[in-house]
């Protein structure tokens, strides 16, 4: 089961790999992220290319949410510093992640994937480049996509939560 953030779904689509990829795998998308966050994605040549995924809901992948007032409860857990770098489908899906231990969250927001590691589920972050191999798909990825990228930035989070960053005392 693997959770998908924004930047993830538009970038399948921009690699013409969408399709692919909810074919192998049980895909979850937030609803803040499937009804506000994904219109679409631009092409090499800079042409831009809509996004449907409403028409798909429980036929390719399903639909997650959580309620308002989880959502802001458990946005205040975050530092004053470190909150405002999480959009708000970033923290749903992170909600969703913290009270689900079957489920992946793959993504390659900077802010989402430290905040994983304060949130102690390193273990439950999942890149790009992992998720497509074991998908059984080879495509040339950018940096933002690697294993290292998202490794480094699940490092970024642990120290923040050693050193008592980021998170609320």
């Amino acid at each position: 089961m693997v959770l998908l953030d924004a930047d993830v779904i538009i970038d399948l689509h921009r690699f013409h790999i969408w399709d692919q990829i909810v074919d192998k795998n049980k895909i979850y998308i937030s609803s803040i992220i499937l009804r506000h966050e994904v219109y679409f994605y631009e092409d090499y040549k800079g042409i831009r290319h809509n996004i449907d995924l409403l028409k798909d809901i429980g036929l390719k992948f399903h639909e997650i949410s959580i309620s308002s007032e989880e959502l802001k409860k458990f946005s205040q857990q975050f530092d004053r510093v470190f909150e405002p770098e999480l959009h708000e489908g970033e923290k749903e899906a992170l909600k969703i992640l913290q009270d689900n231990n079957e489920i992946l969250f793959c993504t390659f927001d900077k802010a989402a994937i430290k905040a994983m590691a304060l949130l102690g589920k390193r273990e439950q972050g999942i890149s790009l480049e992992k998720l497509l191999k074991s998908s059984g798909i080879a495509k040339k990825i950018e940096f933002k996509h690697t294993e290292k990228y998202f490794k480094k930035y699940l490092d970024e989070g642990s120290i923040m939560r050693i050193q008592g960053r980021g998170i609320k005392k």
